[in-house]
């Protein structure tokens, strides 16, 4: 029994469910530190109105702009992570029902 239960799989999907969440965070802390970067060379000394500040400006305005609709687009992906979810549910419930249920037919009482 012990090795039965060694070689069992996730059967909801809940091993995908946290690689995702371990995706989403790992990409939300490297936009973080992006952000912190970019807000460093901001930050080093160049002269105002050249074309080193104003192409500087340019990038850190592209990439902000860049992970936010990125992560403003996270509940959407977050939806349909559930929505699978609920569809593995659904179909290990008919796979249990099929199994379980004695193979009875529909004219039997």
């Amino acid at each position: 029994m012990k090795s039965l239960m060694k070689k069992k799989r996730s059967i909801l999907g809940l091993n995908t469910v946290k690689a995702f969440i371990v995706v989403m965070l790992s990409l939300a802390i490297i936009g973080i530190v992006t952000l912190i970067v970019l807000g460093a060379i901001s930050d080093a000394n160049i002269t105002a109105n050249t074309n080193v500040t104003q192409g500087t400006t340019a990038i850190i305005n592209n990439v902000s702009q860049g992970i936010q609709s990125f992560f403003s687009n996270s509940v959407t992906y977050f939806s349909l992570l559930g929505v699978v979810v609920i569809i593995l549910i659904i179909s290990l419930v008919v796979v249990v029902v099929n199994r379980f249920g004695g193979g009875s037919t529909a004219g039997e009482l």
